[in-house]
């Protein structure tokens, strides 16, 4: 579904520039916008972006239907990273409507999770967006997208990395898988995409080969794969020299400067096309 001119919509905020940018691209595109950060995870230039500003803590889903009632908002988008650790945490506190939907879910999958929260928006006739939607100029296209192309080698590695990062997403463990010379040298799990970099660095050093790919049955109302210029650094940090992610399902933030920055490290990113369902 996408979002009508001038609606008023509002922007679930985690970490990274994602929400940023969305709620700019929003703005621009002529919506009314409320942040709404998540307390502990959301980075501080959103208050002033925005049309207006809340925050509420990730385990309080009843102040944030809250909010969306005040704010008279019918559409949002979730944007930026929270990772499951979250439900690990001693110290996170689950409001009522929280624990009410974790009771209810049969496993604590990110499409289970954030697929329950999104049907309780829907019973307060919130409807939660692709989180594409404003920023669908975006998504990485298929095929090259740098000016360098894979090596034979380098090929071998990314279908190898594809296997594997394809059965990880479906499974709900990562994204990333990280190959060198045909072995899979790390995948990521819960620490998250830029540490298992860093993890395959330490066991392979460089050489490296990135995938990041979505779940087959990705919901893409939540969890997008998002590259931005802050992972080419990341990658360059590891010596990894080939980036591959899907077509159609990632988002290149900062699309100019990232490939302008994997060019002049002489890093190649690739646009897979995912294997029809």
């Amino acid at each position: 579904m996408a979002a009508s001119p001038a609606a008023r919509v509002a922007v679930i905020a985690g970490a990274g520039t994602f929400p940023l940018q969305v709620i700019r691209e929003a703005k621009r595109q002529g919506c009314w916008v409320l942040g709404v950060g998540l307390s502990g995870w959301v980075d501080a230039p959103l208050r002033d972006a925005a049309d207006a500003y809340e925050e509420v803590p990730v385990g309080a889903v009843g102040r944030l239907l809250e909010q969306l009632r005040t704010h008279q908002v019918r559409q949002a988008v979730m944007a930026g990273k929270v990772t499951k650790r979250v439900l690990l945490d001693p110290r996170a506190a689950f409001d009522a409507e929280a624990l009410a939907i974790l009771g209810r879910v049969t496993d604590r999958s990110v499409n289970t999770v954030l697929g329950a929260i999104g049907e309780r928006l829907g019973q307060d006739g919130v409807t939660l967006l692709d989180s594409a939607t404003f920023l669908r100029a975006q998504l990485c296209p298929a095929g090259l997208v740098t000016s360098r192309a894979p090596t034979a080698a380098e090929q071998a590695d990314i279908q190898t990395g594809a296997e594997a990062a394809r059965q990880l997403a479906a499974l709900d463990i990562g994204q990333t898988a990280i190959v060198k010379h045909g072995i899979v040298v790390a995948v990521e799990a819960l620490e998250g995409t830029d540490a298992a970099i860093r993890r395959a660095h330490d066991l392979a050093g460089g050489g490296l080969v990135v995938v990041k790919c979505a779940s087959p049955t990705q919901d893409r109302r939540f969890d997008l794969p998002v590259i931005g210029p802050g992972t080419i650094a990341a990658l360059q940090e590891a010596e990894v020299t080939c980036l591959a992610v899907d077509a159609g399902m990632t988002l290149l933030l900062d699309r100019q400067a990232l490939v302008a920055r994997a060019n002049a490290a002489g890093l190649c990113l690739v646009g897979l096309t995912p294997p029809a369902l």
